[in-house]
This record gives C-alpha cells, structure tokens and sequence, in this order.
C-alpha cells in the first residue's frame, strides 16, 4: 500500500473536518472511493492507496505533480466528541487503516488510547500497512487486535510484535471478545467493505454501539 499526499484549495480542505470522512477520485479508469487518511482541516490530504485495480492503480501510476480530479470531502465521519473519555472500538481493514490513523491520533491528544481497542483485518500481519504507526499505537498503550488467516497465527512473530493476534474476520473476533468479556460496553467506529460494515451492523447491540462512516 503507498501512502499518497495531495494538496487541494483552501476551500475544499476545509470541508474535511472529522476522521472517517472519504473522498470520490475520478481517473481515466473510472470512478474509485478513498477514505482520508491524514489530519482534518490540514491544508494537504493524503490517501492510503493499495493495488486494487482500475481507479487505484492509475491513481499510484500518476506522476508527481500532476492533477486529478477529486470531490469534496464525503459522509459525516465519526462523532469523536462522543467518545472522549469513553471506551472505543476501532474497526477496520487494512486498506480502511486511514480511518484510524486521524482517530488514533486524536485519542492519543485526548489521553484516551488505554481506553481504545483497535481491530484490523488483514491476510498477515506484514500485510498492516503504516506498521511502525500501529506498532506505536500499541507502546502507548491501546489494544491493537490482527485478525488473521489461521495459517499467519504460526508465523514469525516479528511484525508488530506487541499485537494480539486472532484466527477470523475483524466482526467475528469482536464477538469472541465480547463474549469472553474481554470487551466493556462501548461505540464501534467501522469503516471497511460494504460486506464487513453490513456484519458489523448486526453485533450485540446490548454491548456495542456501531457507528460507520457512511
């Protein structure tokens, strides 16, 4: 996955105010949907981008300093004020991973990450991109989950050492969790596929609060 960086005009930046929030790129491929991956309100955006196909792939094709066509800033993002100082549940795919970052550093400002889980779905845990970003989430103090493929749960443990890993999808661990009371009551902030935010819809609703972003 390649981290990419746009500058954009002072009045569509400022349309990106909350973590979560995704934008509509357009290319001569067709039309692709990114979440924003960087800090809201800053002057530059920036995207985590994977080889997926059509709009992604001409999208890291793309010279240095070239235009793109690209929307506005999309969705309502996450209501963070709603959770400061409150357990969080942090759910994603690797390549929804930009949601969390500009979450995870909010809680870190808000001294919240001992209250924050973190669960990313991803083939292997070499394949969780920003790695020594996570990797810190978990130094920090927050509860960073890999959920994996069986087979990556005896591989080398190297990458991102400190993280727990779990056999299965992101929503499925977090049944287990809760179940096995390893999770408080709390808001779930999802941002993946339409597939997994549906799954996500239908945990415990006497346990967990599922908010997407979109």
């Amino acid at each position: 996955m390649t981290l990419l960086v746009f500058d954009v005009a002072p009045e569509i930046s400022h349309g990106y105010v909350a973590p979560g929030q995704y934008v509509e790129l357009t290319t001569a491929a067709g039309k692709g949907y990114f979440v924003l991956a960087g800090e809201p309100l800053a002057p530059t955006w920036e995207l985590l981008v994977r080889d997926a196909g059509g709009a992604a792939n001409e999208l890291l094709a793309v010279p240095v300093g070239a235009s793109i066509e690209i929307s506005t800033a999309l969705g309502s993002g996450f209501p963070t004020q709603r959770v400061r100082g409150r357990a969080l549940v942090v759910a994603v795919v690797a390549g929804a991973l930009g949601a969390a970052r500009s979450l995870m550093r909010r809680r870190a400002d808000e001294d919240d990450l001992a209250r924050t889980h973190v669960y990313i779905g991803a083939r292997a845990a070499s394949d969780v991109p920003l790695s020594e970003e996570v990797h810190g989430w978990c130094t920090a103090g927050a509860d960073v989950v890999l959920c994996l493929s069986r087979q990556e749960l005896e591989h080398d443990r190297s990458k991102l050492p400190r993280a727990r890993r779990e056999a299965g999808y992101v929503q499925d661990v977090i049944v287990r969790d809760t179940e096995a009371a390893r999770l408080s009551p709390a808001v779930v902030f999802a941002a993946g596929p339409t597939a997994m935010l549906r799954a996500m819809h239908g945990l415990p609703g006497s346990v967990l609060e599922v908010v997407t972003n979109y």
